[in-house]
């Protein structure tokens, strides 16, 4: 530790109600800051770092909200759970913030409280008991639900607590085998959509995703309020379902016969979903077939649960109307420039399969297009209703016999009003469905447990990858418009499912080539791979 920056403090009580020990703590904190997993700006080059307030939650412990400033970006505002460790107490970090330095010349340290199972506790009990922390500002404020309403305060506190390590823009603490409290980093002002969807599946009984119990948030003197933490249920489970599927897929390689070429080419999926899997294709899926087959219902489910007419102005479901088209036309045209520019330009730099894709892909560049205009050009029956948003594996848990649908805060990158607005259900079925296609041809990044790829098993394992993800996909879609029948969102139509779900596939997999080129090229075959599938291309 003899390596941290140090801090003067003029006392160990409370020592950053000091302007002098707050200011040169706000000097140390971009270097601490930037190298946490929950800042999401690691991109942009940060300008300037204020503390806007500081919230002390006991003698010891405080929140700092933090105003980050970009040379290129607008600013965003953070916050920071911190605790003093005075001269000889036990520090339960291994990296401190910083060290502190007393008028006597004694040392101690400031590190994040959330290694602190006390602060773990005292957070709880901010919720339980509908508490306050008052800043020089604004006040952090915990709200319990009715389902909460059985728990004595008392009980919370004795729970045993521990970091949970799967988020990354976030942190989820775990009390215990009943309560899981995340911890929103960035704060984001207004109504935060899950909080929101999750009270609102809550209320309705939803038995897929986790009760929501509580929520903590932030208000300013100004009348601004930032969702900082929600509380909800624990769910017992085996993981999230993208690393079941992994462990599926390695069976499935292990099954697949030696020697030979794929059983069937892979067809559109809502092509296979017409008629049941034959025999000797769910032998070779094995467990994963009604896996794929229950996620599907409980993709529908959640969506009917949506669609309670008696929800408000913030939930009803809504027409999907012409002016809906054009704004939606729009957004997938400007989704299909910035990937086919950004494909030219670092087309140079892909080699083997992924450049022979690209070449592919970047021929096709008019087809996409026409494919968006097909949807202009249409009229839409299924209405738009709140929706999940950010549908993948990744987003649901496995408990070893049923799915449980978690985070509902939708896609980090788009903003806050725009993550709640209403959509056409199928944009959440198409984000399933591509993160099947990522789970399959992840064997061929050495993901999947057991199988190694050889260059000479490479063709092989591709194409029994894109059998498994056609197979799986149609069985998940035809489970769910199944249990979808009868419902607005729904399209009943073959043509309108089939043209609604293609858009959305293209859009998800523009993203993907965009996301894949700026952070891992060599996986830009994937969503590649899912374009020229899906424009009927050959790719073997």
């Amino acid at each position: 530790m003899n390596d941290q920056p140090v801090i003067e403090v003029a006392a160990w009580d409370r020592p950053f109600e000091d302007e002098h020990a707050l200011l040169s703590l706000s000097g140390i904190l971009p270097a601490y800051v930037s190298g946490r997993r929950w800042y999401r700006a690691k991109a942009r080059t940060m300008q300037r770092l204020t503390i806007q307030d500081l919230l002390p939650a006991d003698s010891d412990a405080f929140f700092l909200v933090l105003r980050i400033e970009y040379e290129d970006a607008p600013h965003d505002e953070y916050i920071l759970p911190g605790n003093v460790a005075r001269p000889g107490a036990v520090i339960p970090d291994e990296r401190p913030i910083c060290r502190l330095r007393g008028p006597d010349g004694r040392e101690g340290a400031v590190y994040s409280a959330l290694s602190s199972a006390e602060f773990r506790r005292t957070l709880l009990d901010l919720v339980v008991r509908d508490g306050a922390f008052e800043g020089q500002y604004g006040n952090l404020v915990g709200h319990r639900t009715r389902a909460l309403e059985g728990l004595h305060p008392g009980s919370a506190a004795l729970l045993q607590s521990a970091l949970s390590r799967a988020e990354q823009s976030n942190t989820s603490i775990i009390y215990g085998d009943r309560y899981i409290l995340k911890l929103f980093r960035k704060l984001e002002q207004g109504v935060n959509p899950d909080v929101e969807v999750g009270t609102f599946l809550t209320q309705r009984g939803f038995k897929y995703t986790p009760a929501v119990l509580g929520s903590i948030e932030y208000n300013t003197g100004r009348g601004e309020s930032y969702a900082t933490g929600l509380l909800q249920q624990f769910i017992p489970n085996q993981g999230d379902a993208w690393s079941y599927t992994l462990k599926s897929l390695g069976r499935f390689f292990e099954r697949v016969p030696a020697g030979t070429g794929v059983l069937q080419a892979p067809l559109h999926p809502l092509e296979l979903a017409a008629d049941e899997m034959p025999a000797h294709t769910r032998d070779l899926l094995g467990e994963y077939a009604d896996s794929a087959a229950l996620l599907g219902r409980r993709t529908a489910e959640m969506h009917a649960a949506f669609e309670d007419e008696s929800s408000g102005p913030d939930f009803i479901p809504e027409p999907f109307t012409s002016q809906d088209r054009q704004t939606l036309y729009r957004e997938l045209l400007d989704q299909a420039d910035i990937a086919f520019e950004l494909l030219r330009r670092k087309q140079a730099i892909l080699t083997g399969v992924a450049a022979d894709a690209a070449r592919e892909v970047l021929r096709l560049e008019s087809e996409v297009t026409n494919r968006f205009r097909a949807l202009r050009d249409s009229s839409i029956t299924a209405v738009r209703i709140r929706h999940h948003g950010d549908y993948h594996l990744g987003q649901v848990l496995y408990t070893g016999s049923d799915f449980m649908i978690i985070d509902f805060e939708g896609e980090p990158a788009r903003a806050l009003e725009e993550r709640r607005r209403k959509a056409l259900a199928i944009r959440d079925v198409a984000g399933m469905v591509r993160s099947f296609q990522y789970a399959a041809f992840a064997a061929l990044f050495g993901q999947v447990p057991g199988i190694a790829v050889t260059p000479e098993k490479a063709g092989r394992v591709e194409s029994w990858a894109a059998f498994w993800t056609a197979w799986v996909s149609a069985t998940y879609l035809r489970a769910y418009f199944a249990a979808g029948r009868g419902l607005r969102s729904v399209p009943s139509s073959p043509g309108e499912q089939k043209l609604l779900l293609d858009v959305f596939l293209l859009q998800k997999s523009l993203y993907e080539i965009v996301y894949e080129l700026n952070n891992r090229p060599g996986w830009v075959r994937i969503p590649l791979r899912g374009i020229l599938s899906l424009l009927n291309e050959q790719t073997n």
